[in-house]
């Protein structure tokens, strides 16, 4: 059976160009005794109760919970004189049913019939008894504003209730009220309204469209308990980022491996369709041969391999000890400071070049390979001193390989006494805290004593994150970044501790990499989306930090053209920052009532917070983006090989 109004509304030139389609859907829905629903008992600002009857609803298909309704206002007559009100129609969401003045009188009837064991009701008890009303929400007013539609959020004013009529709009137009603002030119389907979890009568698809501008260099949040479907809701709204031709890179930081490689949950990946456009990166050791590597070379990315070393040696090792310490808070100068202090101050550079072949002595004698270019190393000792180390009468050379350093080192210090020759030449002690650290755990022994400390043997379990191979990681990725790559971080089975530091550490590279193009003007119309799961661990609440990198992306990210697409199970762990900023929520099931009243508190979920907690099916959410004006109630499509299927996710 065909819609006559849905077919008016399909074929109608002006509507579908969003011309007057207020107007439009006014007159269409007058006198549709197909689609009226019921009547208007009270009207407020904020809230309706509706009646209506078991035919109306069963006309209509049913009324469900979370329905969107539509309240017509009717011309009237007033001292004689007829009334027209601008047309518009007001948007409520159905909540609950309620009680209407003769709901005593109902019960009392039922009471007795079932009492009395009646066998059959009379038409006329019938027809009493199928009247029933409903609590509703004011959503807001649709009215047309120089032919173009527009939405506030409340209403302007309003009239008795008997100048209202009630309608269940056509799934045309329903689906034209709530995409309304969504720029339909670029716009693409995330999925389908739905009102309930029990989906046992067929409905129309009514699709819900978003446009990708809506999230690129905004903040998206995805909440829900594990297995909700929030990654397959973080892939369809990348694949639409990355369909829509914008100059945009991305980072995904992969917890669970399956944007990077081909599951059998999704039959694809990311990286299997877009595969020109993509980089990946891996900590594993059995990855496929076009993954690069996730990794540091300690000898040449010293800085890094440092930041590696500090960042984990905590949960490895505890405190470091006192002997470790000024090892553990060296800060290595760069390369340009290093060559300014070749030329100001020749002392200071040889103390820094000496600590530098100390530390790759050591990280060789930990067992770290060496690249080809830095086998033999400087000592940068003075012959004296090299002296002690010598056998017989052959000379030691200031370069050697890093075997021997390491061993020359050792045997140096084990002889080290600062206040005799040939180490008390100088006004300054010839080994500084950090040279006197690093031998210390080089030679696994306080100066002049023999080995007592675990020394060089900890560093053996940071070699994992090492490799000869790796480039210069940073800057590479801030590059395929800068080219509009999609760079994916495959952190499969790594530590939290390992995950939260490649997070900063990439996440603060790519934040200060556009933060230098927007001072120096360069940011054009350039963009770059981060992807964060489990973001409880890096947004904490407690956000006083305001140097911590995750509150800049969540305060200034925007104005360095940075969005962020974030999900998590919890929504009161957040940094109240990162939520103040947020632009789209994505909410599937949450059981926990703290969660609920957090949720709550946000203005457009305040209605939906029992169903959030209620409704476990994967994928159904309840949604709100920059170009949707209240939460919409959506089954998600399934992200897959071929997205035109409208594949839901189950």
């Amino acid at each position: 059976m065909t819609d006559p109004i849905l077919d008016r509304i399909e074929s109608d030139t002006d509507v579908a160009l969003g011309r007057n389609l207020v107007a439009r859907f006014y007159d269409e829905l007058s006198g549709s005794d197909d689609r009226l629903v019921g009547y208007v008992m009270t009207l407020g600002y904020d809230d309706a109760t509706l009646i209506t009857n078991d035919f109306y609803k069963h006309r209509v298909g049913g009324i469900p919970k979370n329905s969107f309704l539509v309240l017509r206002p009717e011309p009237f007559e007033l001292s004689g004189e007829s009334y027209q009100t601008p047309k518009h129609l007001i948007l409520v969401r159905v909540l609950e049913p309620t009680s209407t003045p003769l709901s005593s009188d109902v019960s009392r009837t039922y009471f007795e019939m079932h009492k009395s064991h009646m066998p059959a009701i009379d038409v006329f008890t019938k027809s009493e008894l199928q009247w029933g009303a409903m609590k509703a929400s004011v959503l807001g007013t649709y009215y047309d504003d120089d032919g173009a539609v527009s939405f506030g959020a409340d209403i302007e004013t309003y009239y008795s209730p008997h100048l209202y009529e009630v309608y269940c709009p056509p799934p045309a137009m329903l689906g034209a009220l709530v995409n309304a603002f969504v720029a339909m030119d670029e716009s693409l389907s995330i999925g389908t309204i739905r009102l309930t979890e029990s989906a046992f009568s067929s409905q129309t698809r009514i699709d819900v469209r978003v446009a990708p501008r809506d999230f690129v260099g905004a903040r998206t949040a995805l909440f829900g308990k594990t297995r909700m479907g929030k990654s397959n809701t973080v892939k369809i709204i990348m694949r639409m980022i990355m369909d829509s031709d914008s100059n945009i890179g991305q980072v995904v930081f992969d917890l669970n491996g399956e944007y990077a490689n081909r599951n059998e949950q999704d039959d694809t990946s990311i990286f299997e369709l877009y595969q020109d456009r993509c980089v990946r990166y891996s900590l594993r050791q059995d990855a496929d041969p076009d993954v690069r590597v996730l990794k540091a070379n300690f000898f040449t990315d010293l800085e890094l391999g440092l930041r590696i070393i500090r960042a984990l040696w905590e949960g490895e090792w505890g405190k470091p000890a006192g002997y470790e310490t000024a090892f553990m808070s060296w800060e290595l100068p760069d390369e340009d400071a290093l060559k300014r202090l070749k030329t100001d101050d020749r002392s200071q550079y040889t103390r820094t070049a000496r600590n530098i072949s100390i530390y790759r002595a050591l990280l060789h004698r930990a067992g770290f390979e060496a690249p080809e270019s830095l086998k033999t190393i400087d000592l940068n000792l003075k012959e004296a001193v090299r002296a002690l180390a010598a056998s017989g009468d052959e000379a030691v050379p200031d370069r050697v390989t890093l075997s021997e350093a390491g061993a020359i080192y050792a045997k140096v210090w084990r002889q080290y006494n600062p206040a005799a020759p040939p180490f008390n030449s100088g006004h300054d002690e010839y080994f500084d805290p950090v040279a006197q650290s690093l031998l210390s755990i080089l030679a696994q022994a306080p100066a002049g004593s023999a080995p007592s400390y675990t020394g060089y043997m900890k560093l053996r379990r940071f070699l994992p994150y090492h490799s000869v191979a790796a480039a210069n990681l940073v800057d590479e990725i801030v590059k395929a970044v800068d080219g509009s790559k999609t760079v994916i971080v495959d952190l499969s089975n790594a530590a939290d501790e390992i995950y939260g530091f490649y997070c900063e550490l990439l996440s603060r590279a790519v934040f200060d990499s556009q933060m230098r193009k927007f001072t120096s003007g360069e940011l054009g119309d350039h963009y770059v989306q981060f992807y964060f799961e489990e973001a409880h661990n890096l947004f904490p609440r407690d956000d006083s930090n305001l140097k911590g990198i995750y509150n800049r992306l969540a305060k200034e990210g925007a104005k360095f053209h940075i969005g962020l697409v974030y999900s998590t199970q919890s929504i009161a762990s957040l940094s109240p920052d990162l939520l103040k900023n947020t632009e789209n929520f994505f909410i599937a099931h949450l059981n926990d009532e703290s969660e609920i009243r957090s949720l709550t508190r946000y203005y457009e979920f305040r209605d939906v917070g029992a169903d959030v907690q209620r409704t476990k099916t994967k994928g159904f959410v309840r949604m709100i983006t920059s170009s949707h004006r209240f939460a919409l109630p959506v089954q998600i499509d399934k992200f897959g090989p071929d997205m035109g299927q409208h594949d839901a996710v189950r």
